[in-house]
């Protein structure tokens, strides 16, 4: 629409111009010393206008033959980008594929020329993590750190959690400069409390754990997750009975009774044959939340009389029925410690039929041995050690 009005409007101005001429074509003189120029009005307009164009021409010549070095290389720089582009989305497809050697050959091909090459050298260094090529893996991420030293964390984050597997303890050492560097990072807090979980340093987890819950790294399940995780590590590496107590004796007794942590409190003190008030406590957490894990340790216990436990584990059988084979397994046992020989056997032989353990194989003839039978034990022993061989 502009341009039309522009035209419109040029068209008018000539036509205006040109009835005008014909009507008197005028005469104009130009002196210059002794130099005396006469021409018409008409003349001297076409004069300036063919110099105008010709002018403005030989100046955008001029301009284009100067800027043609910055255009070949805009030009060429927008051909990089492209081909860096194709490259990065052959690299996803094959990625897609589970092609991880084309996949890495793809992204690493342009990785200088695209503007997300940050993207290309930690997506090749993970494809070449899945081939198990360390050696090419380092060195794309080495790559990337001297290209981009401004990205450090993200950079850092990536070689971490590619190390975590092979080399677990220098992942955490990247983890640890990267928290000393940021503490208040909510990724960098959240990798490095799951490094340090993983490597069991309790005690710095204990350290970073009011940062995790103040810049909310992990949501309120995780955490509460996490925290859990500690106590029971904290109890699981316990070096003698008193520290055992003294972790115990910080925890409230809703967390004494959570069943991951009690359940690494009973196993301590099992080892230990220390079982005093464990009945009691496992009865209690098992009311408040089943756990198989607390019902198998249930049947382990030897202290007090057997019989009382089997009339607990029974009324857990009716509530339960007889398709769990860990409440069958410590049924089995109970039973056989109460010298209900036949009925410790079938319960053992229910377990056996639901979930083949060696261990339960074990349970069985230790209880055929208690009652006398010799050979049946040792039949039992030998299809354990069958099983055991199959697996």
């Amino acid at each position: 629409m502009r341009l039309i009005i522009l035209l419109s409007l040029v068209f008018f101005v000539a036509t205006s111009l040109a009835t005008l001429l014909l009507y008197d074509n005028g005469q104009v003189s130009m002196i210059w010393g002794d130099w005396v120029i006469e021409t018409s009005v008409s003349f001297l307009i076409a004069a300036v206008l063919i110099g105008f164009i010709v002018g403005y021409g030989l100046l955008r010549f001029i301009l284009n033959v100067w800027h043609l070095p910055l255009f070949w290389r805009r030009h060429r720089r927008l051909r990089q980008y492209s081909k860096a582009e194709t490259a990065m989305a052959k690299g996803m497809i094959a990625l897609e594929y589970g092609d991880w050697h084309k996949a890495e050959k793809q992204l690493i091909k342009s990785a200088k020329n695209s503007d997300a090459g940050l993207v290309h050298y930690l997506s090749a260094a993970k494809m070449a993590h899945n081939q198990k090529a360390f050696s090419r893996r380092d060195q794309y991420i080495n790559q990337a750190r001297e290209v981009y030293p401004a990205e450090y964390v993200t950079i850092g984050l990536v070689e971490a959690r590619l190390l975590s597997e092979d080399k677990p303890e220098m992942s955490l050492a990247i983890l640890e400069a990267l928290y000393e560097q940021q503490p208040k990072n909510p990724t960098i807090l959240a990798e490095y409390a799951a490094g340090l979980k993983k490597q069991g340093y309790w005690q710095t987890l204990a350290e970073i754990l009011p940062d995790l819950k103040k810049t909310r790294a992990l949501d309120s399940l995780e955490y509460a997750e996490l925290e859990q995780q500690f106590w029971a590590g904290k109890l699981a590496t316990a070096a003698n009975e008193a520290e055992l107590d003294m972790v115990w004796q910080s925890l409230s007794k809703k967390q004494q009774l959570v069943p991951d942590i009690l359940a690494e409190y009973v196993e301590q003190r099992i080892g230990w044959d220390q079982e005093v008030t464990l009945e009691a406590l496992l009865e209690r957490a098992i009311k408040k939340q089943w756990n198989d894990r607390l019902v198998y340790q249930y049947g382990r216990l030897t202290l007090g009389p057997a019989f009382e436990r089997l009339k607990v584990a029974e009324k857990w059988r009716k509530m339960q029925g007889d398709e769990n084979p860990v409440l069958l397994l410590t049924l089995g046992r109970l039973a056989c410690k109460s010298q209900l020989w036949a009925l410790g056997q079938g319960y053992l032989k229910q377990s056996l039929k639901l979930r083949t353990e060696v261990e339960t194989f074990h349970a069985l003839a230790q209880c055929y041995e208690a009652e006398g039978k010799e050979n049946q034990a040792a039949l039992t022993y030998k299809e354990a050690i069958l099983q055991l061989e199959n697996k």
